[in-house]
């Protein structure tokens, strides 16, 4: 399979499980209430299967991202440039969305996102998939194909 396949079916992957997760989190059954921090936005607010700790900005926010990444698997023209683009974006946004669950005065993102839990997880393995897809399987190609290296190859 080709490094642009590959980037093309992670956005693919990665928007379908993020859309379905941010749907299915909306289902109230799913969601444990008892026992959360407080934090300042409570409009949704719960442990989606009693694992991650969502608001609506969590499941808004995995909507979007997944609308994202299947747009981009689907785009007619630049898909593979705009499947390399999501990954990226979800390496920096996701990675930095662990990095901040991690640091207590910063997990509830001043108390409107919760980020702590297995939320850092999440993020964390999403930034590493997106960092894998958007930078690292594309490095080799960038430099084959680079004008200053053509005669290396």
């Amino acid at each position: 399979m080709t490094n642009n396949l590959q980037t093309r079916n992670f956005a693919l992957i990665a928007g379908l499980v993020m859309m379905m997760m941010g749907l299915i989190a909306f289902v109230p059954t799913l969601n444990v209430t008892e026992g959360l921090p407080l934090i300042k936005v409570n409009t949704s607010y719960g442990m989606f299967l009693d694992v991650f700790p969502l608001n609506i900005f969590n499941k808004i926010a995995l909507i979007l991202f997944g609308i994202a990444g299947i747009a981009c698997y689907f785009s007619k023209s630049s898909s593979t440039h705009y499947s390399i683009i999501y990954a990226k974006v979800v390496f920096w946004v996701m990675g930095a969305l662990a990095i901040l669950g991690i640091i207590p005065m910063t997990n509830t993102l001043f108390g409107y996102w919760p980020l702590f839990g297995f939320e850092i997880f999440a993020h964390g393995i999403f930034a590493i998939a997106g960092g894998y897809y958007g930078y690292v399987i594309h490095r080799e190609d960038s430099y084959h194909h680079h004008p200053h290296n053509m005669h290396k190859v």
